[in-house]
């Protein structure tokens, strides 16, 4: 069941990375009040300004006719929160490489208030519906990788037990329900525990 869309952004900590002209202070003043917490910088400043900028920052609008300014400031880490892209000039490259930043919304020059309410709901919701997503892919790679130790935990019981697979499998399943454990869990403890009797008996040998 996905969860509630966010629709109230008061109190989020919002960066506009933008030069201080009249789109900025549409901009800010907008976002201020929608409750905002917002502070800017201009990339003419540098990229290490805008990174300080950015450090803590729950969401992030910047202006992509800056683009490679603007990447550089958290070129050493991934960006985990919200990105508005502000689109001026709609040259092919500047928003190919816009567009490898991976905003979750975009908004126009010359802006306006209207649209920007909009944007950010976009965004933020966005955003958290793509974490949502790599934490399931993450899960499913995890008991993708954990499947391999079921494989092998069942073909040690049918030949330490003279089982057939179904039976092992049967077993397997009902003694990590039992433990509360899931399977690929209790397969790992099962091949844990025939490994260390394997090198007990190799040393007492």
């Amino acid at each position: 069941m996905s969860r509630p869309v966010i629709q109230n952004f008061r109190g989020l900590r919002g960066v506009v990375l933008h030069g201080a002209d009249r789109n900025r202070s549409v901009l800010t003043e907008m976002l201020t009040r929608l409750g905002l917490k917002v502070a800017a910088a201009d990339p003419l400043d540098g990229a290490a300004v805008l990174r300080d900028a950015v450090k803590d920052a729950q969401l992030i609008l910047f202006d992509a006719d800056f683009v490679e300014t603007v990447a550089l400031s958290w070129a050493s880490e991934p960006v985990l929160v919200p990105l508005i892209a502000i689109i001026g000039l709609e040259a092919p490259g500047r928003l190919w490489r816009a567009f490898e930043l991976e905003p979750t919304a975009v908004i126009h020059k010359p802006l306006r208030s209207t649209g920007i309410y909009s944007a950010l709901f976009f965004a933020v919701n966005e955003h958290r519906r793509r974490q949502d997503l790599n934490q399931k892919l993450r899960e499913l790679e995890g008991r993708h990788r954990s499947r391999r130790f079921v494989t092998r935990a069942i073909v040690q019981m049918m030949q330490t037990r003279g089982i057939d697979d179904d039976q092992a499998y049967r077993l397997l399943r009902k003694e990590s329900m039992r433990r509360r454990l899931t399977i690929e869990e209790f397969a790992v403890q099962v091949l844990a525990t025939d490994q260390a009797g394997t090198v007990t008996k190799a040393r007492e040998a």
